[in-house]
């Protein structure tokens, strides 16, 4: 009897193994608030895999203290692929430096799994301000003072876009930081600050409306819905590279399989038809990156965006 029951056993061990992910439902972490771009992302790609798993994919929104809050309670939850973050570039690549004495290890405790999009800042200024980036440039030199620029916050991606200008460019600068973006675009429109580095769907109603003037993007290709703006690297400043890209990412030790089977099926919808419609009117554009290719891209920005916080001694309250 013992050994029949062990052959069932070993018989049953391989239909087990080969249960197809995911078996039960799955959670999606947007770590900011219902409504913003980040969230919306989220939501589309969860249309996509709910129909393609036939499992539910739901939203879950945590939000608070910059991300970090989502960000923790993915990190905690078990690796089975089945808790996933909707992670921003600067949660993944700014807060580790901006936040070192979290509860839990940003590096340490979540994995890359796959990017889901990119969308380029955009250099704007007042509609009647400078035509290009070097008449910017020339313009702040012969007025001998800082240019100023806003952000939605301290330790922002618009942040350090700006910082990271004013470093390239070798002109000061004076960073104002607001209550999101929303504020700081009204005073750039009525020419109270400089400019702004502002991520694309935020700008763009206001330059195609005539109130503002986009003079780059930062971005190492033009952007399909501003094509006549240069990069920076066509304006002359080749460093000044600041994408925002929204990613997917499991708490660590989640198995291999599991987060390359989850990076093909992103990369599936990212090749489907409606989505790709869905994410340009987002402003997002597809980037396919699985686990070792994000990998790759956030060492590298941690580097360059944890360089510009100690460099500007930004700290956040």
């Amino acid at each position: 009897m013992i050994t029949r029951r062990l052959a069932l056993c070993l018989l049953a061990a391989p239909a087990l193994a080969q249960t197809p992910f995911p078996a039960r439902p799955v959670r999606l972490v947007a770590p900011f608030a219902a409504g913003a771009s980040l969230d919306a992302t989220a939501r589309l790609f969860a249309r996509f895999l709910e129909a393609r798993w036939g499992q539910p994919v739901v939203i879950e929104n945590r939000t608070g203290a910059a991300g970090n809050i989502g960000a923790e309670a993915v990190a905690r939850a078990t690796p089975d692929g089945l808790t996933l973050l909707v992670a921003p570039t600067g949660l993944m690549t700014v807060n580790p430096s901006l936040y070192p004495n979290l509860g839990f290890s940003i590096e340490n405790d979540l994995a890359p799994v796959a990017m889901l999009g990119s969308l380029p800042n955009v250099m704007v200024v007042p509609a009647g301000g400078p035509a290009s980036v070097a008449e910017f440039v020339a313009t702040i030199r012969a007025a001998g003072r800082p240019f100023t620029f806003g952000s939605p916050g301290a330790g922002s991606l618009v942040h350090l876009s700006g910082e990271l200008f004013s470093r390239e460019a070798g002109i000061p600068a004076t960073h104002i930081p607001y209550r999101g973006s929303a504020p700081a675009l009204v005073d750039l429109v009525a020419g109270r600050i400089d400019v702004m580095f502002e991520n694309q769907p935020g700008a763009l109603p206001l330059i195609r409306d005539g109130r503002l003037r986009s003079l780059a993007v930062t971005a190492p290709a033009r952007s399909a819905a501003l094509p006549d703006v240069p990069t920076t690297a066509e304006a002359g400043l080749p460093n000044v590279l600041a994408v925002p890209w929204f990613g997917l990412f499991a708490p660590a030790r989640t198995p291999a399989d599991v987060a390359q089977k989850i990076a093909a099926d992103v990369a599936a919808a990212q090749a489907d038809a409606g989505v790709r419609t869905a994410m340009e009117g987002l402003g997002l554009t597809p980037e396919t990156l699985g686990p070792d290719g994000l990998q790759a891209l956030i060492t590298r920005e941690r580097g360059v965006f944890g360089g510009i916080v100690r460099a500007a001694n930004i700290t956040v309250q």
